[in-house]
């Protein structure tokens, strides 16, 4: 006969904080929004202070809300960001699952996807935000400042696609690969001297899907190839 495990009554607290995180999904409390105070959650859940305390705790550690102090304080929803998932990933690299190579063939696949996207639906205004973007590549700063205006392209192309789940994957990878490339500090006009983007980006700007898409497996290409050299260098003297 099939062994199956005890059933396990459900805590409180967790019912509560369920409640409330579905609420906080579906719309009902946005962004910068209050939840109840304690003592409205206490009448509406029906159960203990404790009991209400424990599911805002669980939501604050999980980062959907953040507790503010005084007269005004109370949880307050958080903006839901790419953080949360830069973070995940983050932790799956340095823990030996996920390895330098398939986070950059990732990107490989991924952001010539997004260029397409980005082409699809450019306007006059993001047009220009990608030319000033692109100007501001060639600002003399002091790593890693350098390494954060030349990811800004990336990131307003992965905005521009109207997906925020592909944006949110975008994003962290940039994110992660920029903490692993901390690690050794390669020079940046090196691996990735300022006007690189300017193939894609004037490939958006025209609204030519196709170009976009290739421009940007170009630029990856070469940039990643270059990226993953110095890092297995780096990896080499290391061991």
């Amino acid at each position: 006969m099939e062994t199956f495990k005890p059933v396990k009554q459900i805590k409180a607290s967790d019912e509560v904080a369920q409640q409330l995180r579905t609420a906080i999904f579906d719309g009902t409390y946005q962004a910068g929004h209050k939840l109840p105070s304690e003592r409205e959650l206490i009448e509406s859940f029906m159960v203990s202070r404790t009991v209400v305390r424990e599911a805002i705790k669980g939501l604050e550690a999980s980062g959907l809300v953040e507790i503010k102090q005084g007269a005004t304080g109370g949880a307050f929803v958080k903006a839901i960001t790419f953080e949360r998932m830069s973070s995940a990933c983050n932790d799956l690299f340095f823990m030996g699952k996920l390895s330098f190579t398939e986070l950059c063939e990732a990107r490989l696949l991924i952001e010539p996807m997004i260029a397409r996207l980005a082409a699809k639906n450019c306007t006059k205004a993001d047009a220009e935000e990608l030319m000033q973007a692109h100007r501001s590549e060639s600002d003399n700063l002091a790593y890693p400042h350098t390494v954060v205006l030349r990811q800004k392209v990336h990131h307003l192309l992965a905005d521009m696609t109207g997906n925020r789940f592909l944006a949110g994957i975008t994003k962290s990878l940039l994110q992660v690969l920029a903490n692993i490339t901390n690690q050794f500090e390669p020079d940046t006009n090196v691996i990735h001297p300022a006007g690189l983007h300017l193939e894609v980006i004037n490939a958006v700007i025209a609204n030519d899907e196709e170009a976009a898409a290739q421009a940007m497996y170009n630029h990856l290409k070469g940039f990643l190839d270059r990226l993953q050299h110095i890092e297995s260098d780096f990896r080499n003297t290391k061991e």
